[in-house]
């Protein structure tokens, strides 16, 4: 019966994730109710399950992936702060920050319910969301894109094929729905994200972790380059004197000019403020919008928004941190998973427009966490049992004549 529950609500939030309503002149999509149901039914269930040692894990796993997150929401709180931002500003930056954190929570309450399999039902309820999304649209007289989050589920039954029932089955039916609304970045994404976490899982394990290390400080560094060649007018030499057509990213990068600068002073503009100007003619709105001309760089998003300082502690929590406790808490296998989905996501980061986006936040969240979950709690189940042991038999023995 929970199962069933979970696909439906897990289903409908998918499903619901692009239908929004408005409160307080700010746009919230009703996936949120879903994912609140998600939230009890895992409350619920732990108030009549005794699982300790799932439920430690799960909090340290939280933790660590929530906490990039938390990242701009403080950087950004100082720039409101000083800027003196209005409501509608803050309840907008808020807006964007707090999905991110839902993600996570939802990862962990799904983890919470069926343990390890748990990516298995999420990625279950997508394919069923993604299906019904795929008839409603050929009804209407066509296929469109539909989503991102495929790539790091790929990336995970390509990784852990021997260790997941029916491998080629949620393969098939992942590879087709990935298919279905292709992206031409995706497909470089998976391959190089793959290749990359396959060489660092055959070295031994502290080689692969130094190894898996050292690719995320020059993914970092390669990431703020980028940016600074942005500024540069690299997109310009790009189109000019290349000839390589940018479908209009040049433009759309001359009108983001006058918003930041690269200096170690730039404070940034708050989460959110991309909402406000359409960077496709450089309009800037009172009032945040989400038909605007995105910015399609998640890198130079978060630049502009959280400030050089902000972007340095992000980035590096997001990636080095992570990447770090991934290897030294659920071991070498957990954290090649995690380098292979960074490493999609980076890519996508640097094109396009992923990093706000529900299905790809909840995959990228749910699948390093499931990683031996399972031996994980036993682990930790039984380090408490033996702490206790002997705190009982200490406990004993100072009571004896």
């Amino acid at each position: 019966m929970v199962a069933v529950i979970y696909i439906v609500l897990a289903s409908a939030m998918f499903f619901l994730q692009d239908t929004y309503f408005l409160v307080g002149g700010v746009e919230f999509s009703l996936k949120n109710p879903c994912a609140v149901g998600i939230l009890f039914l895992a409350l619920l269930n732990f108030t009549v399950t005794v699982r300790p040692g799932r439920t430690i894990v799960l909090i340290r796993h939280t933790v660590i992936q929530v906490f990039p997150y938390l990242i701009p929401f403080f950087f950004s709180a100082i720039i409101w702060v000083v800027s003196g931002a209005d409501s509608i500003t803050i309840v907008n930056g808020v807006g964007m920050i707090v999905p991110q954190i839902l993600s996570v929570l939802i990862a962990a309450a799904t983890l919470y319910l069926f343990g390890e399999k748990g990516a298995l039902y999420c990625l279950g309820a997508m394919c069923v969301a993604n299906f019904i999304k795929v008839l409603t649209v050929a009804m209407e007289g066509g296929i469109g894109d539909f989503t991102f989050a495929f790539g790091p589920f790929l990336i995970y039954l390509l990784l852990w094929r021997k260790k997941i029932p029916h491998t080629f089955l949620w393969f098939f039916v992942t590879l087709v729905l990935f298919l279905l609304g292709l992206k031409r970045i995706v497909v470089p994404a998976v391959a190089l994200g793959f290749v990359v976490a396959i060489f660092v899982r055959m070295l031994p394990k502290k080689a692969a972790r130094q190894a898996a290390m050292c690719l995320a400080a020059g993914m970092i560094i390669v990431s703020f380059m980028y940016i600074v060649g942005i500024r540069s007018g690299l997109f310009l030499y790009m189109e000019e004197k290349l000839g390589i057509n940018t479908m209009g990213r040049m433009a759309m990068f001359a009108n983001l000019e006058p918003y930041y600068d690269i200096s170690i002073i730039y404070m940034g503009k708050g989460t959110g403020f991309e909402r406000f100007v359409d960077w496709a003619s450089g309009v800037e709105y009172q009032v945040p919008l989400r038909t605007l001309m995105p910015i399609h760089n998640d890198f130079l998003r978060m630049y502009m928004n959280i400030g050089f300082a902000g972007y340095w502690i992000w980035i590096i929590s997001f990636l080095m941190v992570r990447l770090h406790y991934w290897f030294r808490r659920a071991g070498k296998e957990a954290g090649c998973l995690f380098l292979g989905i960074s490493i999609y996501c980076f890519v996508l980061y640097a094109t396009d427009n992923t990093i706000y986006y529900p299905y790809t936040m909840i995959a990228c969240a749910i699948l390093p966490m499931s990683c031996c979950l399972d031996r994980l709690a036993d682990a930790e189940m039984e380090e408490h049992r033996t702490r206790w042991e002997k705190i009982k038999n200490r406990a004993e023995g100072s009571v004896l004549p």
